[in-house]
């Protein structure tokens, strides 16, 4: 099995957006990959895979991900600070 950087990022992507569930996942697809246990449904506003997402997706010209995962990063952490 070879790892699938792109694959990572966007199964990573579609969690942190909640777009996808790890179910969906595991019907859909036979190999996985994520840049954090699967298990874990919620991110501290300082959690470095915000940032990780979106400089790959800055590298691969994906703004509107960026655009979206930096949204979601404020409103996580408007939610700790309220």
């Amino acid at each position: 099995m070879i790892f699938d950087e792109d694959k990572c990022m966007n199964n990573t992507y579609y969690i942190v957006t909640g777009k996808k569930t790890v179910n969906d996942f595991l019907n859909e697809e036979d190999e996985l990959y994520f840049l954090h246990d699967p298990k874990k449904s919620t991110f501290a506003p300082n959690d470095p895979l915000y940032d990780t997402l979106i400089d790959y997706f800055i590298y691969t010209e994906e703004y509107e991900k960026c655009a979206e995962i930096l949204e979601i990063k404020e409103l996580v952490n408007m939610k700790i600070l309220n």
